[in-house]
């Protein structure tokens, strides 16, 4: 313990020596010395947790590693946004967005998983299914898209670089959605919480959120990649939702539904099997 905390003493004189501090107030270079070392030793325990949490959401987007962690924390968490209100779906509808795919949405038991702290990997922390149903929730999943693979294709994500994605197929014409999109509709968390994104009909967004199954995308709508000068990126739209991950065999019927939903609506489609 002495060792580092003559290491770290040793590392705020050498910051304050460049900065001229010390030469302008050498009476106070103890104090202050002192003073900044508290500081740093009280902040690392803090940022280590913190960064221990960004690491046990899993892999996604971001590096996962420290760097993804500054780089998240620093530059995509202040673009997050508030992610359960339907206003926007309900302007969408009236201006003549109508089309839905959910007709029967029941109420999800129970309260809301808790997310993560980060904007990405946009994760649940709780309510993690177990391995059988993550077993069956991908057996299901990956059927589906074989059964669909003349309206979708099984590519790698172009927002999670871990796992692979449902793209419109290249044998069908283009909705402007999946235009913003690059053609993703939903990708499948399965590195991590199961959770899935999908991007749905303004209608089906507000019956998924009112009826508890999932929330908007905490970046959806924001104007990130174009902060970060990435203009060619995908354009997340409002309807980029997250659904949370189901935690039995009822909820991963549910789960589909809205899947197939996804689908529906991004190849404006109804010959889905």
């Amino acid at each position: 313990m002495a060792h580092h905390i003559t290491s770290l003493v040793d590392r705020v004189n050498a910051i304050l020596a460049t900065h001229g501090f010390l030469s302008k107030w050498p009476s106070n270079r103890v104090a202050l010395t002192t003073f900044a070392a508290a500081v740093l030793g009280l902040a690392a325990p803090v940022a280590y947790r913190d960064y221990r949490s960004y690491l046990a959401l899993g892999p996604g987007g971001p590096p996962y590693n420290v760097i993804g962690w500054l780089f998240v924390k620093l530059f995509v968490n202040p673009f997050r946004r508030e992610v359960f209100s339907t206003d926007i779906y309900d302007r969408k509808v009236l201006q003549g967005e109508t089309v839905e795919f959910l007709k029967d949405l029941p109420k999800r038991n129970g309260e809301r998983p808790t997310m993560g702290s980060f904007a990405v990997p946009h994760r649940q922390v709780n309510q993690i299914p177990s391995q059988e149903v993550k077993n069956k929730l991908e057996e299901k999943y990956q059927a589906f898209l074989v059964r669909n693979s003349h309206l979708v294709d099984r590519v790698p994500s172009i927002l999670e670089r871990h796992t692979d994605a449902a793209h419109v197929s290249k044998n069908i014409p283009l909705t402007s959605a999946a235009e913003d999109m690059h053609r993703e509709i939903c990708h499948l968390h399965g590195t991590s919480d199961y959770s899935v994104h999908v991007t749905l009909a303004p209608a089906d967004c507000k019956r998924v959120i009112e009826s508890g199954w999932g929330q908007r995308f905490t970046l959806a709508g924001s104007s990130l990649f174009k902060y970060l000068g990435l203009a060619s990126g995908p354009k997340i739209p409002f309807e980029y939702m997250l659904i949370y991950a189901p935690r039995s065999d009822e909820e991963i019927e549910v789960v589909m539904q809205i899947i197939k939903a996804s689908v529906g609506y991004m190849t404006d489609s109804t010959d889905l099997k």
